[in-house]
């Protein structure tokens, strides 16, 4: 098992599920999320594991956040063998009403702040045996959605960067994945709900229906493909994308 972790992204949702199955399993883990606040809560809950937990305040959506959410995490715990990135921004709005700083700050997050991530991770995870890139991705990449324009080309951008750095990192023994998860059922997707017209009037159960598990995922349903993603037994697993989806992609 890894023993230093670094989560960007993990004050709520998958992030913090996979801090919390992290863990629980052993590591050090630190939290780096625009949510002090709740990256610190995330932490204190997790205190009777085994492990040691640690949070910073980062915005990764800034040029210079992901450097220092690496440095944060290193000074914190003295070295690192994997970085998660979980954090996200979903804007749902008709094509006529997308604009254009809506498009830059979806990109800056959900694109530029994971490259930006690796990139000053690379390094410490060169000196790690078995140093591990895990970035979340969605089966946004590979369907249409009617209004997240700017988040489906990110998150298609994402399992192309993927590949990318699953070639420039393999010679140091890096290994590069991409989970996609399907519906996970938390707050993240309420702008699609609310473009939708809300929760109610069947649009859940119309959604559920076409899922071949017959509903919505959790966050530790992802959480725990995370888990063997960074773990030694993902040595030969690199620059894929690991759908997490209940089979909908399937159907």
């Amino acid at each position: 098992m890894v023993t230093s972790v670094l989560i960007a992204g993990g004050a709520s949702g998958i992030g913090a599920a996979t801090a919390a199955r992290l863990r629980a399993a052993g590591a050090d883990v630190h939290v780096a999320d625009i949510d002090a606040a709740g990256a610190a809560e995330v932490v204190k809950a997790l205190d009777a594991h085994p492990g040691s937990g640690t949070a910073s305040h980062v915005d990764l959506a800034t040029a210079d956040g992901p450097a220092q959410a690496v440095a944060d995490a290193v000074g914190a715990h003295g070295r690192l063998d994997a970085i998660v990135f979980c954090a996200g921004l979903l804007v749902e709005t008709e094509l006529t009403n997308f604009s254009v700083s809506e498009w830059d700050r979806t990109m800056a997050l959900n694109l530029r702040a994971p490259f930006l991530l690796t990139q000053a991770a690379a390094p410490h995870l060169a000196a790690s045996p078995h140093g591990r890139v895990v970035l979340t991705g969605s089966t946004a990449a590979f369907r249409g959605g009617g209004g997240s324009f700017a988040y489906a080309a990110s998150k298609g951008g994402l399992v192309a960067l993927t590949r990318s750095l699953a070639v420039a990192m393999g010679p140091d023994g890096i290994c590069v994945t991409c989970v996609c998860p399907g519906w996970i059922d938390t707050p993240f997707n309420d702008p699609y709900w609310k473009r939708v017209g809300g929760k109610d009037g069947g649009n859940v159960a119309a959604l559920e229906s076409r899922i071949p598990l017959g509903g919505q995922g959790v966050p530790d349903d992802v959480a725990a493909v995370v888990e063997f993603l960074v773990s030694p037994g993902s040595r030969y697993l690199t620059g894929q994308a690991v759908v997490v989806d209940g089979g909908l992609l399937a159907s």
